[in-house]
């Protein structure tokens, strides 16, 4: 028998289009759609896999808006549904394998398959994202430390893409470099030994887009009840790259890998992939990619649903 998996789209300005394109390369498993109507009104699907998550949050980008809908629907589908795992994708997400080989992927004996970098043992990490983690976004220590992060990363010369984002790297730091990273090691320090780090939670940045198996997902939206937890994560920016990887570290210690394969970023975001992109979406070992085009006649759209899922969809029927 096939494993019930939930796969959770979080939808805000994508067109409907879209989500129903990739909702129907997922069937026959359900698709949970968390869309922001405040956003985009008139939103409506016809896959018949496809459903709306009811009473959806506000959100957008770098609020923390997005992180409650992504906790909300996870919620939603602990009490509701019964699956055996959880995707969680953004409408720009496409299946780059056959449905078939990622249900076989998923009963694997492994709680969960997320990217997590150690803050607290990466130099890099550290200098790159502590200003992020550890002060409120906007406030003055959020400041100073971004301040003395991009000191310290003056003699980076080039980055690297992992678990599902990006650092800059390399480089010898100079003399003034080493020393903003001794203080944005301080300040890091100092902010672990306050909750909720005080009371043995590890910080790690990673991808939000993580799968998992239902013990771990009731573990989160149990995490997420506390109120002091969701105190600190609401003030960071970009908090969801904090707050699941680290959540996710303590309740899956048995874990694999990213299931998804990210385009590289221009800055924050990832930029949209293009037919040249091919050959690598062919040869990666993830099961989705993002972030494909908007628009369901793209040509890498209609040649990844045909070509690597074995899913071919029309661009008439789907527009």
């Amino acid at each position: 028998m096939a494993p019930r998996i939930v796969f959770v789209i979080m939808s805000a300005v994508a067109r409907p289009a879209t989500v129903d394109q990739l909702a129907r390369a997922l069937t026959p498993h359900q698709v949970l759609v968390h869309h922001d109507f405040a956003q985009t009104p008139e939103f409506r699907l016809e896959a018949g896999n496809a459903s709306f998550v009811p009473d959806p949050r506000r959100t957008g980008w770098a609020s923390f808006g997005f992180v409650e809908g992504i906790f909300h629907s996870l919620a939603h589908a602990v009490a509701h549904l019964d699956f055996d795992y959880l995707q969680l994708l953004s409408p720009t997400c496409l299946p780059v394998k056959p449905l078939a080989q990622f249900e076989a992927h998923v009963r694997q004996p492994v709680d969960a398959h997320f990217g997590a970098i150690d803050l607290l043992s990466d130099e890099e990490c550290m200098a790159n994202v502590s200003y992020r983690a550890f002060t409120a976004a906007g406030s003055l220590q959020h400041r100073l430390l971004r301040r003395l992060s991009r000191e310290s990363l003056r003699a980076a010369t080039g980055r690297r893409h992992e678990a599902g984002v990006w650092l800059r790297s390399g480089g010898k730091p100079n003399w003034r470099a080493t020393a903003a990273r001794l203080a944005v090691r301080a300040a890091a320090a100092w902010a672990t030994r306050r909750p909720p780090f005080a009371y043995g939670l590890r910080p790690y940045y990673g991808s939000a887009w993580f799968g998992a198996k239902p013990r771990v997902v009731r573990g989160l939206v149990e995490a997420f009840a506390d109120p002091g937890l969701r105190a600190y994560f609401s003030r960071l920016r970009i908090s969801e790259e904090f707050l699941i990887p680290t959540l996710l570290m303590r309740l899956a210690p048995n874990r694999g890998p990213l299931n998804h394969y990210i385009s590289r970023f221009d800055e924050a975001h990832p930029m949209t992939m293009g037919e040249a992109d091919l050959d690598e979406l062919r040869s990666t070992p993830a099961f989705f990619a993002r972030k494909f085009c908007d628009d369901p006649c793209d040509p890498l759209r209609l040649r990844v649903l045909d070509e690597l899922v074995s899913a071919p969809t029309r661009c008439a029927a789907a527009a």
